[in-house]
């Protein structure tokens, strides 16, 4: 179907076409549904691809890892992509789930070790400049490291 005939093609499968006297009418034509040029966006392609790029931050529920991860300031310091934390200080963790270690290689890469790491960097790497979270509930550390190990 040409571009032309696309732009005359209204819900329910009606075209515009001229009638007699230079008036448009419109003509119900048999329509298997929408028909969307090949390479073209239309509203249905844009708004599924503005749905999978869309950041998960802000709309993740509140008590998630995400949401947790956002809420106490991790994201000023690390980027995860995709997300709201754009942070430069701190490494990358888009894929920390996927790493052999954490803290630069002294721990292995398990949810008991992000978490512990969470809690308490300086004790298990000195001179780190990460702050302790161990102020914050055990169960919203466990639950921020579940998150990160899921990056993969």
């Amino acid at each position: 179907m040409s571009l032309n005939a696309a732009l005359f093609l209204l819900v329910g499968c009606a075209l515009w076409v001229p009638a007699n006297a230079g008036i448009w009418v419109a003509a119900e034509v048999e329509c298997a549904g929408p028909v969307e040029p090949p390479g073209v966006p239309t509203f249905t392609t844009i708004e599924a691809t503005q749905r999978a790029e869309a950041p998960t931050g802000s709309q993740s529920p509140p008590d998630s890892g995400l949401s947790l991860f956002l809420r106490n300031g991790c994201g000023a310091c690390h980027a995860i992509r995709g997300t709201e934390a754009h942070g430069t200080i701190g490494p990358d963790l888009s894929h920390v789930g996927s790493r052999r270690a954490i803290g630069a290689g002294v721990l292995p890469n398990t949810e008991e070790a992000i978490a512990r790491f969470i809690a308490r960097p300086d004790l298990l790497k000195p001179g780190v400049k990460m702050p302790a979270f161990d102020m914050l509930p055990q169960i919203e550390i466990q639950t921020i490291a579940r998150y990160l190990k899921a990056l993969q």
